[in-house]
């Protein structure tokens, strides 16, 4: 079977890699499957996959704000900030209560700054970080600004010194060192012993499949959880162009300013590409054959 465009929500289990959901997706089938976002094995919830020529808005679906359900565990800090890692007490570390986390929340609120995880895929002289972790290499590795839209704690055990927050991010955030920091901040040492993504931009955990129910069939059936790229992509506006610019923008052409920001193009009721607009003319994002 060859794949037809879609967007489809997966809600990822404890264990499996980002990359194992992606083989699950393609069994059966003949074409590009991929996904937007990696979670890590721990983690669960929505992963974004992505069929056929959909694979193309990967990098517009990963810039989405993302939201997660975090637990944090003070006390103890993880050589991966995470319990796949080796977990170790902090000695001599006070105790904190319900006032101590919602005092030092403030500071992790809007632009903050990260150091990128010895485990993440991120590339250091050409190599991914990761795999000079599996070597049992050190690296020196970036800082990145990141964004923080919201941070809201709901539930906080004193005895067991553990935090559940609600964390609302911009792209490239890393949850787990989001509990490492705010562990340091109140001087206890801290690891994300739980990871849920909950949301992508307008996409909800609870419309997703589960990955039993991912088959050839459920891609042409059109049923919840599974998405076209006309549905995935209406958070951007919509432009009916007339036949030149159509056929412009089915070559990948600049257009003459239609409108500021990122638009989806349209010309024959048939999804062209996506567009950014830019003073006086608009730039393609992405281009699209024919879309199922």
């Amino acid at each position: 079977m060859t794949l037809p465009a879609r967007v489809v929500l997966l809600d990822k289990p404890i264990g499996p890699t980002s990359f194992d959901m992606v083989r699950v997706a393609r069994r059966g089938t003949r074409g590009r499957v991929g996904h937007a976002g990696t979670l890590d094995p721990f983690a669960s919830g929505l992963l974004l996959i992505m069929t056929g020529s959909a694979t193309r808005v990967s990098s517009l679906l990963m810039a989405l704000p993302k939201e997660y359900d975090l637990m944090v565990q003070f006390g103890a800090v993880s050589s991966t900030g995470d319990p796949t890692g080796e977990v170790a007490g902090t000695s001599g570390a006070t105790r904190v209560t319900v006032s101590d986390v919602v005092a030092v929340l403030d500071r992790f609120r809007g632009p903050i700054t990260q150091r990128v995880p010895l485990t993440s895929a991120v590339k250091v002289e050409g190599e991914p970080l990761y795999k000079k972790a599996h070597r049992g290499e050190t690296a020196d590795t970036p800082e990145r600004e990141v964004m923080v839209y919201d941070l809201v704690l709901l539930e906080f055990d004193e005895k067991a010194q553990t935090a559940r927050l609600l964390a609302l991010t911009g792209s490239g955030t890393y949850a787990r060192v989001l509990a490492e920091d705010i562990g340091a901040a109140l001087g206890c040492g801290g690891y994300a012993s739980s990871l849920r993504r909950t949301r992508i931009g307008m996409f909800a955990v609870d419309e997703a499949l589960g990955p039993t129910e991912l088959s050839p069939q459920c891609y042409e059936e059109g049923r919840r959880g599974v998405l076209t790229l006309d549905d995935a992509l209406a958070f951007l506006p919509a432009v009916d162009l007339g036949t030149a610019d159509a056929r412009l923008a089915a070559n990948g052409n600049r257009l003459n300013g239609l409108r500021p920001g990122r638009f989806r193009a349209y010309g024959d009721g048939r999804l062209l590409g996506i567009y950014e607009g830019e003073s006086d003319f608009a730039r393609p994002l992405v281009v699209f054959p024919e879309c199922a």
